[in-house]
């Protein structure tokens, strides 16, 4: 009669080998009693590791088994465990000593930003209160300008924009040194100021369009570039002064009278140094006319290219301007040796007289100009037509 469920008889199966199976339930006890221990008692690892031998060994070696070797047999597999646990626990703790570290560094970074906002905000603040500290704009002042005493109002000062001195001294964030009296020093030659502030006060430079004292626009010009003022500069510049004149038609024909019905009448350029265009020479009529001119700058492979639009102006003309019509551009135009211009002009009137015999290259005032070959749309070349002559300041 077979034992029942429980009793403790465990039934063995002898192979044919002679080695002993152990049923599933008998090994499988002994392997969980025997995890149970591995800490405490690992004599139990090593019979949990004898008992599962038997199904290999045969059975006579079952008997005696030696204890060394089921000692070694056990514990190797828990030991290769426990050594991975081990060196799984040192690699956490690295990442957790690298995860502290980065903390403190950004805590670190977060409160040295905080001390320079808060430096920041303290700047303002100062700033601020000097800014509330500033004149009036209305309010007068008085300006020593190297001995001539000149009284204005911060508003008229402030007028011209960045980069002008005066904007900058006036803006609250610096402190304007003020005399026992009360005025504001400033240490420049008082005989121009006059002009400065006028030009300050309604932005046009007070000069005569035909003045030729051109050593005072000069000294002027250098008093405007000290103060900041650039319009100021710009409309000094549209005066003539250092002007060189480039005279390239040998000869200009009263005689014959040139109509224009075709269109423009182009003359194409290039100068070797840095200049500027102040204006050109036009042929006079026997009646009256009016010029559009415009400058291009062109494409140095191809002319009928245009670049970039430099000016467009126009101006009419009588038989009482003369033979030679002097007309000037509304500012200067910078001219580079590296590029390539040409000068348009749609004449509109009575027929007007042509210059012939020009000359393709220029020397004047340092400077060489270059004529170069092209047919303008009304049939004149770069030998003759209605440009006689240039006038330009060479640039240093």
């Amino acid at each position: 009669m077979a034992p029942p469920p429980g009793s403790g008889t465990h039934h063995q199966q002898q192979r044919g080998d002679g080695s002993v199976e152990l049923p599933v339930a008998q090994l499988a006890t002994l392997l969980i009693g025997a995890s149970a221990n591995v800490g405490s008692a690992p004599s139990s690892v090593a019979a949990a590791t004898a008992a599962a031998s038997v199904t290999r060994a045969p059975a006579t070696a079952t008997a005696t088994p030696s204890a060394s070797s089921s000692a070694s047999a056990g514990s190797s597999p828990v030991e290769a465990a426990a050594g991975r646990f081990r060196a799984g626990i040192g690699a956490f703790g690295g990442l957790l000593d690298e995860l502290v570290s980065t903390v403190d560094k950004e805590r670190e970074e977060l409160r040295r930003q905080r001390a320079q906002l808060e430096a920041d905000r303290a700047a303002l603040a100062e700033e601020s209160s000097r800014v509330a500290c500033v004149l009036d704009d209305m309010e007068p002042v008085v300006l020593n300008v190297g001995g001539s005493f000149f009284t204005t109002t911060v508003t008229t000062l402030k007028n011209a924009p960045c980069p002008s001195l005066f904007s900058a001294m006036f803006s609250g964030r610096h402190e304007v040194r003020r005399a026992a009296d009360g005025s504001v020093f400033i240490d420049r030659d008082g005989r121009h100021f006059g002009d400065v502030l006028n030009f300050l006060r309604d932005g046009q430079l007070a000069y005569p369009p035909d003045g030729v004292d051109f050593k005072y626009l000069l000294e002027l010009r250098a008093e405007a570039e000290f103060y900041g003022l650039v319009g100021l500069m710009s409309q000094i510049d549209r005066y003539p002064f250092n002007v060189t004149r480039v005279q390239r038609a040998a000869a200009l024909n009263v005689e014959d009278s040139w109509m224009y019905e075709d269109g423009q009448d182009e003359v194409v350029l290039a100068v070797d140094r840095p200049c500027q265009l102040l204006g050109v020479g036009l042929c006079g009529t026997e009646g009256s006319l009016t010029v559009e001119l415009e400058v291009y700058q062109v494409d140095p492979e191809d002319f009928s290219n245009e670049l970039a639009t430099l000016c467009t102006c126009a101006q009419s003309f009588t038989k009482a301007d003369g033979q030679l019509l002097k007309m000037m551009l509304p500012a200067p135009i910078t001219l580079l040796p590296s590029h390539v211009y040409m000068m348009s002009a749609l004449i509109k009137g009575n027929e007007s007289y042509c210059c012939e015999e020009c000359l393709e290259t220029v020397v004047a005032g340092g400077a060489k100009v270059q004529f170069l070959c092209w047919e303008s749309p009304n049939g004149t070349n770069e030998q003759r037509g209605q440009f006689p002559e240039l006038y330009m300041r060479v640039l240093p």
